[in-house]
């Protein structure tokens, strides 16, 4: 799939996981409002009822009266301090014009329960509850599925090797011309001024070590592969002479370490489906 070649496979398994999701969530959960939020069509049973009375324009006394209950009663109703007998719910459902199905769709799933005992609203109950457990078990296995993909790279990381390896510095004075010695260069650190000052015929050595001073070029090769105590490397104006001059022991990274990135992310979004499947309900 070309979506595959452009995308990291582990971020292409997390927008699958989470597409498959996102679908079955919306094709079960059918107790979602149409054309609302969830979070503002969700209310308790007696704000329910208040705005069901709110929609006909009927103050408490007159609702209370076409109903043929108490306006106390309807008030603990309204305000949740009471719960309607089998006979009263009836009673509102004929006065209020209330649809079952839509009163389950917008009131918790804790306020139906305290309305099961009432004929209609049981059935209702139960589809709603079985719709429920089939969405929290989406949300249980999304998370699961998060977090063993995510365990996994989170292993891979823990559990890949990590080697030192010997690092190998070589530096290289400067260029060498041809028929040069390969010390030609050492002439730099010998002290010669002293000896050219007490014997003249010393002074083409001083000479010399100006000019090779003049044409000092260091050049550093780092490498982890042992080359030797020395090497030479030809080069366009010459040949350059290295030198081992440090060694040391390195860690190296391993190339499996970038999947920390995607095993954090797999984890939250496994944790996260958990906490949505206890508490959105």
């Amino acid at each position: 799939m070309i979506f595959m070649h452009n995308v990291p496979l582990f971020l292409y398994i997390h927008l699958v996981v989470l597409s498959g999701l996102l679908k079955n969530v919306l094709y079960c959960n059918k107790y979602l409002c149409k054309n609302k939020m969830l979070w503002e069509c969700i209310m308790k049973f007696g704000d329910y009822i208040r705005l069901k009375r709110e929609q006909k324009i009927w103050t408490q006394p007159e609702a209370a009266a076409k109903a043929d209950i108490e306006q106390s009663y309807l008030s603990k109703l309204e305000t949740g301090k009471s719960y309607p007998s089998e006979d009263i719910f009836n009673r509102l459902v004929d006065v209020l014009g209330i649809d079952t199905s839509d009163m389950s769709r917008q009131i918790f799933s804790a306020e139906l329960d305290k309305l099961r005992e009432i004929k209609e609203v049981r059935a209702v109950v139960l589809e709603r509850q079985k719709s429920e457990s089939k969405f929290l078990r989406i949300w249980l296995a999304a998370g699961l599925v998060l977090l063993m993909i995510g365990g996994a790279c989170l292993g891979l990381v823990l559990l890949s090797d990590r080697n030192n390896i010997q690092q190998f510095q070589y530096r290289s004075t400067g260029v060498l011309h041809t028929g040069e010695s390969l010390d030609a260069f050492d002439i730099v650190k010998r002290d010669v001024r002293e000896l050219a000052d007490i014997n003249p015929k010393f002074k083409s050595l001083l000479e010399r070590q100006q000019g090779m001073i003049e044409r000092i070029d260091e050049n550093d090769i780092i490498s982890i592969k042992y080359k030797g105590e020395n090497f030479i490397k030809t080069v366009s104006d010459g040949k350059r002479f290295y030198r081992l001059i440090d060694s040391r022991e390195i860690e190296q990274v391993s190339k499996l370490r970038w999947f920390l990135a995607p095993a954090f992310m797999f984890l939250v979004g496994g944790f996260g489906c958990f906490f949505i499947s206890r508490k959105w309900r």
